[in-house]
C-alpha cells in the first residue's frame, strides 16, 4: 500500500516474519525475510508496539495521549512510518 491509500480505517499489524526487541526505548525490528536490522526512535517505536491489529485511527488517538503532539503531525507521521515499514515488510495493512 501507499501512503493514498492509508486512512484513520487502516488495520495495521505487524507482519509475521519480523522479530522485535525494546531496548532503552527504542525497537529494534528484523524483517526476517530480508535480513535487515532497523532501529526505531521512541514514537515510532511506540507506534510499533500499538501495531497490533488497532486502526491507524487508534493509535494516532494513543500517539496524541501519550506525547506532546497535535493529531495533524501525528496523523502525518504515523502514515509516512507505517507506509514505509509496509513497504520494508514489516507491517501488514488490511
Amino acid at each position: 500500500m501507499t501512503t493514498t491509500s492509508i486512512s484513520g480505517a487502516s488495520v495495521v499489524r505487524q507482519a509475521e516474519r519480523t522479530a522485535s526487541r525494546v531496548i532503552d526505548g527504542k525497537a529494534v525490528v528484523v524483517v526476517i525475510d530480508h535480513q535487515r536490522l532497523h532501529t526505531l526512535n521512541p514514537v515510532a517505536t511506540r507506534i510499533w508496539e500499538l501495531a497490533d491489529g488497532r486502526t491507524l485511527g487508534e493509535i494516532v488517538d494513543r500517539i496524541v495521549q501519550e506525547f506532546e503532539v497535535t493529531r495533524e503531525d501525528a496523523e502525518r507521521d504515523a502514515i509516512a512510518l507505517i507506509d514505509e515499514l509496509a513497504r520494508l515488510g514489516a507491517v501488514e495493512l488490511a
